[in-house]
């Protein structure tokens, strides 16, 4: 939480940090910091122990003030920006605006430059601040900001249960679509057109709008075999037929910067004996999963518990890669368990066997078993949930059904 970033920067011995970006748009950290979304950007300081300092344009005063996590705004202008850029040129006025709040700011130790930029420009950033007297450094992973967003505080819970609510509305209603469609002798048709991965998916981008969600990143529609392949986007001209696996992983942002990620499988008709058992193998494994979440767990033994399912049903998982049994592992559970949600798509913490860090309450995950048989089809299925001390809040209200008749 951001209430926990003045104890980050002391563990990590960072005295002040700086975030930066042209835009919050695609970063995360400048999302954090500021708030909310802020169209151009600006630089975040934070010297340990103090309050933080925005800096904006003219034109992003009011949405600086309005989205209010930082009381102290300032302008460029109020720090001189346009009388630096004429004397050492626009690209080097802002290294020298940061070094001047910083040493205004009493700031001496190392310096944290954070926010999702070009490399070329962070690493010219750093230089040029090193120049002028700024001991800056960069972090390995996690780094402060990492860490504190991995809790989420109350509003941020609220806003990706809102997300979540929306995107199992879409899902819902995708699936009640294609059920009710047309049928004849096993073919799809939507409006007496063959229905499509492609006709599916506008489909799926009007609902998304409706909601006012995007997808930046796209959306999982995989039918037949393509669904063994885990991130398989769907071929457009796929045609939708009965019997054969669907995999449908939507993975939506809210304008808050919010993401949700929920994946369901199913087929149109009746199932076949194979599907369903690898349905009822990855729902098992789902179920135990989201019964044994809880804080103090740690992302390596919930992984663990998952697999234990997985073997027992007969299929191979990752875990004999990482037994050394293995190299790889192209058939049966071939990913890790999930991974964090909140202003990305993919974040801490992970519930994988890399993952030793106890779970924490307020932290929210993916929780997504799947088991994929190449040449044949996968099945995965995922929710969205916040970890509490007792066990698990599932913020997806969709039903695990898998014959859609």
């Amino acid at each position: 939480m951001l209430s926990d970033l003045d104890s980050q920067m002391r563990r990590k011995r960072i005295q002040a940090i700086v975030v930066i970006g042209d835009t919050t748009l695609a970063n995360p950290d400048l999302t954090y910091v500021a708030g909310g979304a802020l169209p151009r950007g600006g630089v975040y300081f934070k010297r340990v122990g103090e309050r933080p300092l925005l800096v904006v344009s003219n034109l992003d005063v009011g949405n600086a003030r309005k989205l209010g996590r930082v009381r102290r705004i300032n302008t460029y202008t109020d720090w001189g920006f346009e009388k630096l850029a004429r004397k050492y040129g626009r690209q080097s006025a802002l290294p020298h605006l940061i070094a001047a709040v910083l040493r205004t700011e009493r700031t001496k130790g190392r310096v944290g430059i954070y926010g999702r930029n070009d490399l070329a420009f962070g690493i010219n950033l750093a230089d040029q601040l090193k120049k002028l007297g700024i001991s800056a450094t960069g972090e390995s992973s996690p780094t402060v900001l990492e860490a504190a967003r991995e809790t989420k505080e109350h509003f941020e819970t609220n806003e990706l249960r809102r997300v979540s609510r929306k995107t199992s509305r879409i899902v819902r209603a995708a699936m009640d679509a294609l059920r009710n469609m047309n049928r004849k002798r096993g073919r799809i048709f939507i409006k007496n057109k063959l229905a499509t991965v492609a006709s599916v998916k506008r489909m799926i981008s009007h609902m998304l709008a409706e909601e006012g969600l995007t997808a930046p990143e796209g959306t999982i529609f995989a039918i037949g075999a393509r669904s063994a392949d885990p991130h398989n986007a769907g071929d457009p001209a796929d045609e939708i037929r009965e019997k054969r696996l669907i995999v449908f992983d939507i993975f939506p942002q809210a304008e808050s910067g919010y993401w949700s990620d929920v994946t369901r499988t199913f087929v149109l008709g009746r199932a076949d004996e194979k599907s369903r058992r690898l349905f009822e193998t990855v729902c098992e494994a789902q179920a135990g999963s989201l019964d044994f979440l809880r804080a103090g767990v740690t992302g390596e033994v919930a992984m663990s518990r998952a697999c234990d399912i997985i073997e027992r049903r007969g299929y191979r998982t990752v875990r004999d890669v990482f037994k050394g049994t293995a190299t790889s592992v192209t058939s049966g559970f071939t990913h890790s368990l999930g991974h964090g949600v909140g202003l990305t798509i993919g974040e801490r913490p992970y519930l994988s066997f890399l993952s030793r860090d106890r779970l924490k309450a307020g932290q929210v995950v993916t929780v997504e078993p799947g088991v994929y048989v190449p040449g044949f089809g996968g099945v995965r299925i995922e929710d969205t949930v916040v970890i509490t001390p007792r066990g698990i809040d599932n913020l997806v209200n969709v039903p695990k059904e898998f014959e859609l008749t």
